[in-house]
């Protein structure tokens, strides 16, 4: 990802253009006050030094701390996957109480090279600066050949990602699994999770393949709706540790 896009993901050109803004209301306001009670010239000089010494502090902050639904956190602990504000979060999930029809779309795909740790997360940076806009959550799952996608979201947003992730030239053999309407979300606390199944214990790795098969030396993504509920249900106490 671009230097540019990473300082527009976590929202550092926001947090200088607020400041600025506030900083020069605040100066503004102090200045009127400060001339109403012929405040000597340098106390004016100090707010203004003050404010300006604030700014790069706020960059900072923003470059390195990221609001989520559990409170301020350090930007590496924060998956991009991550919804990163309660507001966001609350958009996602109101959307299957507004009497907005909600859909869910799951397919496979054919990784283009071998996938890695470092590819799955440039995939969930992009999905995380696209998919809370468009009110998109879901689960990514990879391996070092192979992807399994759930998105869930309104049906014109759902279809119309489904069409640019299909143009994607990091993947191809597109396996549509299902497309279907559903009551609420499964994945409503993010806008895109990531698992990648790469360094999975062995106890584990063993038993996912006993149950889904293996391929080219990896765990076999499966194919029905049925199955991938049937993983993911395998692979939650892993990622829960």
């Amino acid at each position: 990802m671009s230097l540019f896009n990473e300082l527009k993901r976590r929202k550092v050109f926001k947090v200088g253009i607020g400041y600025v803004l506030i900083a020069w209301l605040i100066a503004q306001v102090l200045q009127l006050i400060f001339e109403s009670f012929q405040t000597p010239d340098w106390a004016i000089k100090t707010v203004l030094v003050l404010l300006a010494t604030g700014l790069p502090f706020a960059l900072f902050f923003a470059w390195a701390f990221e609001m989520t639904p559990e409170g301020l956190k350090r930007d590496h602990e924060v998956r991009g996957s991550q919804a990163i504000t309660p507001k966001t979060i609350r958009k996602l999930k109101g959307a299957a109480t507004a009497g907005q029809k909600l859909n869910s779309i799951t397919y496979k795909s054919r990784c283009n090279g071998v996938a890695d740790l470092a590819l799955v997360d440039s995939i969930l940076a992009s999905s995380g600066l696209n998919n809370p806009e468009n009110g998109i959550t879901g689960v990514l799952v990879a391996t070092e050949t192979h992807f399994l996608q759930v998105l869930e979201g309104e049906f014109e947003t759902l279809n119309a990602t489904f069409e640019r992730i299909a143009r994607d030239t990091r993947h191809d053999t597109i396996q549509l699994i299902s497309f279907t309407e559903i009551e609420e979300r499964k994945f409503a606390d993010w806008a895109m999770h990531g698992i990648g199944l790469f360094d999975l214990n062995r106890e584990l790795e063993k038993s996912l393949c006993s149950r889904f098969g293996e391929e080219r030396g990896n765990v076999r993504l499966p194919t029905t709706a049925s199955e991938v509920a049937e993983l993911l249900n395998a692979l939650q106490p892993e990622e829960k540790a």
